[in-house]
């Protein structure tokens, strides 16, 4: 992924030279060579030294581990409150760890904390087959114009209160990528119960246990 991040970033550099008297598109061009850097930054943590920030990850952890270190380390920055129900969590597995995971959760987690108004709501929930981690907040959900093309590496609302937060939906891009390899099932969708969005990541338990 190195190479074509370096290209996008060369070809975005004379896009900037080319359009820097339209304001309009020489913003976006800056958003989307500010987001490249940013993958490029989450790359070497994942290729070179992943253990650096994330360093809790020194042993086997249950998915309600995961979260409960991935939630204190958003509660010492954020103003934000964190509901986490672990009582549907009734077959609790560790796992091998792994920073995909971590960072895929971190990505979802860190999103439903930059978009909701005053909480954040996750949901761990396990049985004898399957293990899932529901995600919500009480933001303003997913925007419609959106909601289909969730996932996808470039995506902007016309929503004037959410296209200032909204990047290029390369967070949601990376957390989905790097779940999915390690063999969740992701649903996204505005939630049925609140006021904003929800993520679902599933996995079934014995693909856990062959991370």
């Amino acid at each position: 992924m190195g190479t074509p991040f370096s290209t996008i970033k060369i070809i975005s550099s004379d896009l900037l030279k080319q359009f820097k008297d339209n304001a309009e598109i020489k913003k976006d061009i800056e958003l989307l060579v500010s987001q490249i850097e940013r993958c490029s930054e989450i790359l070497k943590r994942l290729t070179l030294n992943p253990i650096i920030e994330d360093d809790f990850i020194d042993r086997d952890l249950s998915i309600a581990d995961y979260v409960s270190e991935i939630v204190k380390s958003f509660q010492e920055t954020s103003k934000k409150i964190f509901v986490v129900n672990f009582d549907q969590n009734s077959n609790s597995l560790d796992i091998t760890k792994s920073i995909e995971i971590v960072y895929g959760l971190r990505n979802f987690i860190g999103n439903a904390n930059k978009f909701s108004k005053n909480k954040v709501f996750i949901n761990v929930k396990s049985d004898s087959n399957n293990t899932e981690i529901i995600i919500e907040d009480d933001g303003e959900g997913y925007p419609k114009d959106v909601l289909s093309k969730i996932g996808e590496p470039y995506i902007k609302s016309f929503r004037s209160s959410t296209r200032s937060k909204s990047g290029l939906g390369l967070g949601i891009f990376i957390g989905k990528t790097l779940l999915e390899k390690n063999y969740a099932n992701i649903l996204c969708r505005n939630s049925k119960t609140r006021s904003g969005a929800e993520v679902s990541i599933k996995w079934k338990n014995k693909d856990l246990l062959s991370l």
